[in-house]
């Protein structure tokens, strides 16, 4: 059992077992009130213990692992809850000056992650290095260059925020989130790449023209391994700017993303590949290139396998 499917369970049967039975639903997670699914409050609502005495995938006992990125936000979950920051905040304060100035008050915000402005997910740090995760939050949240961010980690329940929507809960793997902007992006992968007739601004033109067809053409909620798989492609960019950098050389653009599950995969894994087809605009009658590259998403991280591969696709 990995160390986070045993951080819910013990959630779980702590909850379970240290609480009266007439109350046993409820317990506290950083100081939100937790109830289970069959209830439906101003609180977060754990799902049940993952663990079903064997530790394997969902439906056999595992939680549920998500892979989702979007942009950060904050809420505060109940009219209280904001008018107690509201005084408790300097006048002419900012919200993010005051989490900065009393870090452990971020415990007390539900971190939201959107998508077009839509809360989909609360992100609720967990166990000895929550401290950590609630610092690199606060890190993203006052670094206005950050277009998007990475969540990875395991459904935890859900939350109901301020507006009454109920969204699930994230429990973050904080060694897999990053943030990223796509000037940035191009910064860092244009010294490793060698398309001599490829200028800084066509790349950037190319890579946000891929990365917004993920963001919008086909975004999703990251949690089937397909749309993690997608997901990671978006954050581990570098291997999707390798093929982006190539096809653009030759004049082709972005055509399509499919993904699909990998006909031969290491033991113990969950392998799909990433295809990427560029045609040419101007010349229909030219094959398109397909760019494919491996990635493994059978842990909460995923991780990309071998090298990108090509070839001539009519």
């Amino acid at each position: 059992m990995s160390e986070i499917q045993t951080k819910l369970c013990l959630a779980w049967f702590i909850a379970r077992d240290t609480v009266p039975h007439t109350t046993a639903h409820r317990y506290n997670l950083n100081s939100i009130s937790v109830t289970p699914n069959n209830e439906v409050n101003p609180s977060i609502t754990p799902s049940a213990c993952a663990c079903s005495g064997n530790g394997n995938g969902n439906g056999n006992g595992a939680p549920q692992i998500v892979y989702a990125i979007g942009q950060l936000g904050t809420d505060f979950g109940t009219e209280a809850r904001r008018d107690s920051f509201v005084q408790a905040m300097p006048a002419d304060t900012s919200l993010l000056e005051y989490l900065n100035q009393n870090p452990y008050e971020a415990q007390s915000l539900i971190w939201t992650l959107s998508l077009d402005a839509t809360p989909i997910y609360a992100i609720v740090p967990v166990g000895a290095y929550a401290s950590v995760t609630f610092d690199r939050l606060r890190a993203y949240l006052g670094d206005g260059n950050i277009e998007r961010i990475s969540v990875p980690g395991v459904i935890g329940g859900s939350v109901r925020l301020m507006s009454g929507q109920v969204v699930p809960v994230i429990v973050p793997e904080v060694r897999g989130m990053y943030s990223w902007s796509v000037p940035a992006l191009v910064r860092s992968v244009m010294p490793r790449l060698s398309a001599a007739d490829l200028t800084e601004d066509g790349l950037r033109s190319q890579i946000e023209d891929y990365l917004n067809r993920i963001y919008y053409d086909y975004r999703n909620l990251g949690t089937t391994p397909q749309e993690r798989a997608l997901n990671f492609s978006a954050t581990n960019a570098f291997q999707a700017s390798v093929a982006i950098a190539s096809a653009a050389g030759s004049q082709r653009v972005l055509d399509s993303i499919s993904v699909e599950k990998s006909p031969i995969c290491r033991p113990d894994s969950d392998c799909y590949d990433v295809k990427l087809s560029f045609f040419d605009p101007e010349n229909n009658q030219r094959s398109n290139r397909v760019f494919r590259f491996t990635v493994d998403v059978s842990d909460v991280i995923p991780v990309t396998i071998g090298q990108v591969r090509s070839w001539s696709q009519s």
